[in-house]
């Protein structure tokens, strides 16, 4: 069956060696765009091996979005994405955090993962019907959590991108000289646990949104609240883990 594909779908593969530089960006790794086309291309450069892998590890992480956007956003498709990123990397790539982390720049400090409870989150973020806001909530829940060892920020931008493209909505892409800008906004959602200044800093630099989409506010009324606000309540965990 061959592979879907819409006009979001068509620009995020466009945009695949920009996407991944940017993110090599983020997580401080020097490498130039022409450095990242030549390593996708196999030529042979003089960059680091930290360089590499991440170039490789987020080429096959993209390639797995593209080939598994029809799936629905679930734990197993959150953990085979960092399973990906982070291989060769870190020796628990993909499995949950089971140990305290401290985050750069900030005092706070993330609690342990709850299992269950990102479970039911993930699932109330995913079946948001506004998938704009879907997205971009995917992105600062799991960025915040911290769910994983390592790897929690590319995790954060290929599930908000897998949302934005499967519903042919567009791209995020965090322009390169906003970096330290987005870095800023992060930290201060870490630490007040409020992602309104978050996305709105997404919606004014860095979506990329298909002409054709139009925000239907009426369609996406509902009884949701971020994750965090989220009152316990039972959910319907049916297993449909993408098959890997």
């Amino acid at each position: 069956m061959p592979s879907k594909l819409n006009s979001a779908i068509s620009v995020g593969k466009r945009q695949l060696v920009d996407s991944i530089w940017k993110s090599a960006g983020i997580e401080g790794l020097g490498t130039t765009f022409p450095n990242t086309e030549r390593i996708l291309e196999n030529i042979p450069t003089e960059i680091t091996r930290d360089e590499v892998l991440f170039i490789v590890n987020m080429k096959r992480a993209w390639e797995f979005l593209f080939d598994n956007i029809d799936y629905p956003v679930t734990m197993a498709y959150l953990s085979e994405l960092n399973k990906i990123c982070m291989t060769d990397i870190l020796f628990d790539a993909g499995k949950i955090r089971t140990y305290p982390v401290t985050i750069g720049g900030t005092k706070w400090v993330p609690e342990l993962p709850d299992y269950e409870a990102i479970q039911r989150n993930v699932k109330a973020i995913a079946d948001n019907p506004d998938k704009l806001e879907s997205a971009l909530d995917m992105f600062c829940y799991v960025a915040r959590t911290q769910m994983f060892t390592d790897g929690n920020k590319r995790v954060s931008q290929l599930i908000c991108n897998k949302i934005l493209m499967d519903h042919d909505i567009g791209i995020l892409s965090i322009p390169y000289e906003k970096i330290d800008d987005f870095k800023q906004e992060l930290v201060s959602f870490y630490e007040s646990g409020n992602p309104s200044r978050l996305k709105t800093f997404f919606r004014e630099t860095s979506l990329l949104l298909n002409p054709a989409y139009v925000e239907n506010i009426e369609e996406a009324a509902c009884n949701y609240q971020f994750p965090g606000l989220i009152e316990e309540e039972s959910y319907d965990m049916k297993d449909t883990s993408p098959k890997m």
